[in-house]
């Protein structure tokens, strides 16, 4: 697809997906650092503010890392990856020319293991006053229906927010019956050195891994430097206001230079 098919395919469906962005020496070097970040987690037995720890199956075994936040901070190689113009050239194309990265995570599925992501928007842990934010997932190993890969509902980023309390509760996941979304998801597998793009509406879930390797990738969640965060967030662990600028003109210069 050009640049033009690609706007009204994300217009369209709120997702995009380019396959092979980086090379496969790229890709086993991403490996490497991801290898070596996990390994400073060795020892631990309950999660942090950085590594997120799960313990699978029967509660038997020993917890393992599911998530680390902000590996952007922990790695200069990281840095390097949520600045990498083949990234932000479609983020640019998907939100505009002013460009801050709101968050990075990088989410792991071991093999045979791994639990089910309900569906949920990204949007309803940091309400903004617009929705304009891209999360742009870089794939370090196959993802396979078999491994638990990211399933999208086609044209969702239109519906509006909805619903993820239960009371005053936030429970992380669309409330309700979503027997709808199963029957309208789309599956997308992407080979490693892959990006999968969604729009912060999109309805998303995965499955477990059920197969014999892992899955691996690191999410950026950009947005547009014009948002910004309402009142706080749902999410208990959401507390910046604000990103840090990669691309384009920051709106508050403007604000602090008018002082």
């Amino acid at each position: 697809m050009d640049d033009n098919q690609r706007r009204h395919f994300w217009k369209e469906n709120g997702y995009l997906v380019l396959e092979e962005v980086f090379s496969p020496a790229e890709v086993e070097s991403l490996r490497g650092s991801a290898d070596r970040l996990s390994a400073r987690a060795e020892g631990l037995t309950q999660s942090t503010d950085r590594f997120i720890l799960h313990t699978f199956g029967d509660g038997g075994g020993a917890p393992i890392v599911q998530q680390i936040a902000e590996p952007h901070e922990l790695g200069g190689e990281w840095m390097a990856l949520a600045r990498d113009p083949r990234i932000l050239d479609t983020v640019e194309m998907l939100i505009g020319p002013n460009i801050q990265l709101y968050y990075s995570m990088m989410m792991m599925k071991p093999a045979r293991q791994g639990s089910r992501a309900p569906w949920h928007q990204d949007f309803a842990f940091f309400v903004h006053d617009r929705a304009s934010l891209v999360a742009c997932q870089v794939y370090l190993d196959d993802s396979t229906l078999e491994n638990g890969c990211v399933r999208v509902v086609p044209g969702s980023h239109r519906d509006g927010l909805l619903n993820h309390f239960h009371g005053d509760e936030f429970t992380e996941m669309v409330q309700g019956d979503t027997a709808e979304f199963d029957a309208r998801e789309v599956a997308l597998p992407v080979k490693a050195g892959g990006v999968a793009f969604w729009h912060c509406m999109t309805l998303h879930s995965s499955h477990p891994n059920t197969s014999a390797f892992p899955r691996r990738a690191i999410v950026f969640e950009y947005k547009d430097a014009n948002a910004r965060l309402l009142k706080g967030s749902f999410s208990a662990s959401e507390v910046r206001a604000a990103g840090m600028m990669l691309r384009g003109k920051d709106p508050r210069a403007d604000l602090l230079s008018a002082l």
